[in-house]
């Protein structure tokens, strides 16, 4: 007999170690009558394996973890785990529901939400932001829909609202909270698809990082889902508190489900960065609990100048448009220890 619902993360060695401890502690301790839902969490490349006291700590929060060599075509895009790691779940987990998530999660209360009507096969979160999305005919980027449409067959457009700037793009979606009725086989068909887009060698103007998330979004315009939006405090991306539409900001922490926290808590200023959230009330004890875990797990290990390197590197970027070949990241990466 299936189960209703599971949770499939991917963990492999190194900081998605501590991120993937964080979000299993906060399941059993925040999700209410969600809080046992079996978690499968996947190491889906070769090499070692994950540490001896992660392997124990999963155990203790019941984690069924698994090292099997899933990825091994793309061995080098470590993005390629979320479809094969999915699919391979699809086939192997026997749950109604599956949801999938990032391991820069934390949730805070009940994700009621992830418990599909009959309706509906897919619950998701809009991409934040434009980034590689295109807003129609007439935008530098069309070209990569286009072409995926072509490649993929899709018939019918959707469009989506951004959470930051409130854009109409074209149905672009974030791939690190998706939760799917496991027998209409969304993520078979997103796995099948990337491995056609990838072998294919089409990739977004600013490189490969965002195929895995495109393709998703075109699979399930192809698939002519009834795509629900899940509402904006789940994955709430708390970096970017700041830059969301007014309406979407959440102003206490107690009115979120989740967060999606990308890269906040891998560097050292990290609580000065969530003090700067305006209009934000972090006085609660479930941000008190996540400032202990934070430290608990040793998750900050960067000095911010990586942060500002990366900066500096994305605008020496899009100086090569103009042939200005400037390595300002480059002296700052050797002059700086992270």
């Amino acid at each position: 007999m299936s189960i209703p619902i599971a949770f499939i993360i991917c963990t492999e060695p190194g900081r998605l170690e501590g991120q993937s401890l964080m979000l299993a502690e906060s399941i059993r301790k925040f999700c209410g009558e969600l809080k046992n839902t079996p978690i499968y969490s996947f190491h889906p490349r070769v090499g070692e394996p994950i540490l001896k006291q992660t392997q124990q700590a999963f155990e203790a929060l019941q984690v069924i973890h698994q090292q099997i060599p899933i990825n091994q075509e793309f061995h080098e895009y470590y993005l390629a785990n979320k479809p094969l790691v999915c699919a391979y779940a699809e086939k192997n987990i026997d749950a109604e529901i599956l949801v999938f998530l990032d391991s820069d999660k934390c949730f805070f209360s009940e994700p009621k939400e992830f418990l599909l009507p009959a309706n509906c096969n897919v619950r998701v979160r809009p991409e934040y932001g434009q980034g590689i999305g295109s807003t129609g005919l007439q935008d530098p980027q069309e070209w990569y829909w286009q072409k995926l449409y072509e490649v993929l067959g899709v018939k019918r457009e959707v469009f989506v609202d951004t959470p930051i700037g409130n854009k109409r793009i074209r149905g672009y979606w974030n791939s690190g909270l998706v939760a799917v009725r496991r027998s209409a086989g969304i993520f078979t068909t997103w796995k099948e698809n990337f491995e056609k887009v990838m072998r294919l060698d089409i990739t977004p103007p600013q490189g490969i990082y965002f195929v895995e998330q495109s393709v998703l979004s075109v699979t399930l315009c192809a698939l002519e889902e009834n795509v629900e939006h899940l509402p904006s405090n789940y994955s709430y991306p708390l970096p970017l508190h700041n830059r969301l539409s007014t309406e979407l900001q959440i102003k206490h922490w107690d009115d979120i489900i989740s967060i999606h926290y990308f890269n906040l808590f891998f560097y050292n200023d990290w609580n000065a960065q969530i003090k700067r959230l305006k209009k934000f009330n972090i006085n609660s004890d479930k941000y008190r609990w996540l400032c202990q875990e934070v430290v608990r797990l040793n998750m900050p290990r960067v000095s911010v100048w990586h942060r500002y390197m990366l900066v500096v590197r994305r605008m020496e970027q899009k100086l090569k448009n103009f042939n200005l070949d400037i390595n300002l990241s480059g002296w700052i990466e050797k002059m700086v220890k992270f």
